[in-house]
């Protein structure tokens, strides 16, 4: 045989796949330390200018962060970056650009590693009536949220009557297969332009296909008995007279919020899902209007840095809870556990609200050895630390929206 035969065969068989017809099956992906991601974003913006203004290891925390302060090493501060949202684009902040990026951060994370919890991924919003209630994307269309805590708890850890969770799964089988039939039969008979179309439809059946049969899978295994959380309390020194306490911890729009956090952290802890992405405006009616009076009104400004505060409220809750959590690898659920929150633009007296030039995000958990830091990238994209985060996942990306480079988390 030539030796340009013989480079040949040796140079098809190097680049062939593992091929399940010859019996090989193909190897699974080595799983990610980190497990479960939560994004958390305020519509309305974070107000940026009593944030902290230095940064690095040292950095002076700012009174309005007084509940973050025993968590610090557990989350890092990074700050004046751009989104380029504003008050029409600011429920995309954690997909980038639907028309380049048709899937937001927790989606994709959701594709890799939904398939090993019952619930695939979590998405929801609480707060009052608002134009945008939607912060997560899939293929360029927004997903609709679970709006009710009760309909949440209902998601995660109702029990249902078996028989009855069979017959409808059976139902919605009969329906799948025969859709599955029928686009088969089409296939030979249609256009090369429909054909594409039914192509797509073809792949979201098989989609919805595989989504059902891990439904039928899990209805087989144990369910947690979960109690409805009770009203949580905060604890939060900035926020300490009365009056504030009332108005900013008490609210039932923040009770109703900590009471989701809590079936969250709950739902992290026993695997009943690993993705969710959580988006909230207004705490009440005044918070969209004193958003707007920044630049104008110190009593403004006052305000909306309890508002912020309130918020970081929530996190530190989140926070002690995971790191409290002890798992079976010997570290805790925050070790495994990134956290994502950010305003999806932000509010300042110079730029006014609902302008995407200072972002700030807080990345916590996930055992990163930047914690305890403040990190100022001033102008860079936010999507180079979600970039990031989907590689620490072990998602294979070379770009996220309008990423520019991995950063060192």
């Amino acid at each position: 045989m030539k030796r340009r035969n013989i480079l040949k065969s040796a140079g098809c068989t190097l680049f062939l796949p593992a091929l399940e017809s010859f019996g090989q099956e193909p190897s699974a992906p080595a799983e990610a330390d980190v497990k479960r991601l939560f994004c958390v974003s305020m519509g309305y913006g974070l107000f940026t200018d009593v944030l902290p203004q230095t940064d690095g290891a040292d950095y002076a925390f700012s009174d309005h962060m007084e509940p973050l302060k025993k968590h610090r090493d557990h989350f890092t501060l990074y700050s004046r970056m751009k989104f380029g949202g504003n008050h029409v684009h600011d429920h995309k902040c954690f997909v980038g650009n639907t028309t380049t990026n048709p899937d937001s951060l927790d989606q994709i994370v959701a594709d890799h590693i939904g398939h090993l919890t019952r619930v695939r991924n979590v998405v929801t919003f609480i707060s009052h009536a608002h134009h945008h209630i939607v912060a997560s994307w899939r293929n360029r269309l927004p997903v609709t949220p679970i709006q009710s805590t009760r309909v949440l708890f209902e998601t995660l850890f109702a029990r249902t009557d078996r028989k009855t969770q069979e017959r409808l799964l059976a139902h919605k089988k009969s329906v799948l297969d025969s859709s599955l039939e029928e686009a088969k039969s089409l296939m030979a008979r249609v256009s090369g332009r429909d054909r594409k179309r039914l192509e797509e439809y073809f792949a979201a059946l098989r989609e919805s296909e595989q989504e059902l049969n891990k439904s039928i899978e899990w209805l087989s295994k144990p369910s947690q008995d979960i109690e409805f959380p009770v009203a949580p309390s905060f604890e939060n020194g900035f926020l300490a007279t009365e009056v504030d306490k009332k108005r900013f911890l008490e609210n039932p729009r923040q009770i109703q919020r900590g009471i989701a956090f809590d079936m969250i952290y709950k739902a992290f802890k026993f695997d009943v899902t690993r993705v969710v992405n959580f988006y909230m405006t207004g705490l009440d009616n005044d918070h969209h209007i004193t958003t707007h009076n920044v630049p104008k009104s110190e009593d403004a400004r006052k305000t909306l840095t309890k508002y912020d505060s309130s918020f970081f409220s929530l996190l530190a809750n989140l926070y002690g809870k995971l790191a409290s959590t002890t798992v079976e690898s010997g570290g805790t659920l925050m070790d495994e556990t990134i956290t994502v929150a950010t305003g999806n633009n932000s509010v300042s007296q110079e730029r006014g609200p609902h302008n995407g030039s200072e972002i700030p995000v807080f990345v916590a958990g996930g055992g990163f050895t930047n914690h305890g830091g403040h990190v100022i990238r001033k102008g860079r994209t936010t999507c180079d630390i979600y970039l990031s985060i989907l590689q620490k996942f072990g998602v294979k990306r070379e770009r996220f929206g309008n990423s520019q480079k991995i950063i060192e988390l």
